[in-house]
């Protein structure tokens, strides 16, 4: 028969009127609906080996990233911690450098020209300028210091958010491991009693076993057959006795003859 090829363009004229009869959205809900069939064409021919072996290749993606969270909360709790210590080191710091400031302030409060400190002698404006160098010190480090407790606070929220997370993330991972050895568990079960119910004899093994009784039995008959020749070896006609009681015998030998007695058959 002979065909004749559609040019493209005549092809593709008929597509673009189709579409353009039943409109964008008619032609994508068409689309998708044809594709969501193929997928679910495509997932119901799949062996669910194949689906048990992607959920565990998924699952051992998976391991990667929990180590990299779990490294990620690691770090974060290293330097909360090390924060925290320096912390308590600049606030230690920070009391002894107010205890001395205190002493200072209060010999300036004697109104001496002069003050000895450590077995030093030193004038009441050098003990006044030490005094304030040592106050701004103390102010510029407490601002350090109220950075560093809000970056702390902030931190340890972080820290504890990371922590929900990697913990929700673990277990999530955990009941996917113990769903899929129990699926798999499952699976071994159903095919032990597909295979239990399963009823598949070999029509060739059925064959040769039909075919071997029956050359059996041949060979049964034929050895009765040589028996029952060998115990007749002359090939002698058989005759068959007479086993009937004597009196049977005899009646049906002689007959009304018996009736007879013998002066009359002399008298004849």
């Amino acid at each position: 028969m002979l065909q004749v090829k559609t040019p493209w363009w005549i092809t593709g004229g008929i597509a673009v009127l189709v579409v353009g009869s039943l409109g964008l959205g008619t032609t994508w809900s068409y689309i998708k609906t044809a594709w969501r069939g193929i997928g679910s064409t495509i997932r119901e021919a799949t062996p669910i080996t194949f689906e048990l072996k992607r959920l565990n290749g998924l699952l051992d993606d998976l391991e990667p990233e929990i180590r990299r969270n779990m490294g990620v909360v690691a770090q974060l709790e290293v330097e909360t911690e090390n924060l925290a210590q320096e912390i308590a080191k600049l606030e230690q710091e920070q009391a002894q450098a107010f205890v001395e400031m205190k002493k200072l302030r209060e010999a300036l409060g004697q109104g001496k020209s002069e003050y000895q400190f450590a077995g030093h002698v030193f004038k009441r404006s050098e003990v006044e300028a030490d005094l304030a160098r040592r106050m701004d010190r103390y102010q510029a480090r407490q601002a350090e210091l109220e950075v560093k407790k809000q970056l702390l606070v902030e931190r340890q929220s972080h820290l504890e958010s990371a922590k929900k997370k990697v913990d929700a993330y673990r277990q999530q991972y955990d009941q996917l491991k113990l769903k899929a050895e129990s699926l798999a568990s499952q699976l071994k079960v159903l095919e032990a009693n597909q295979a239990a119910g399963t009823v598949a004899i070999d029509q060739s093994l059925l064959g040769q076993a039909k075919e071997l009784a029956q050359e059996i039995e041949t060979r049964i008959r034929v050895a009765q057959r040589m028996l029952k020749n060998e115990q007749n070896p002359g090939g002698e006609i058989p005759i068959e006795v007479d086993d009937r009681p004597v009196t049977e015998r005899f009646d049906a030998m002689f007959g009304d003859q018996s009736d007879k007695s013998p002066d009359a058959n002399q008298g004849t």
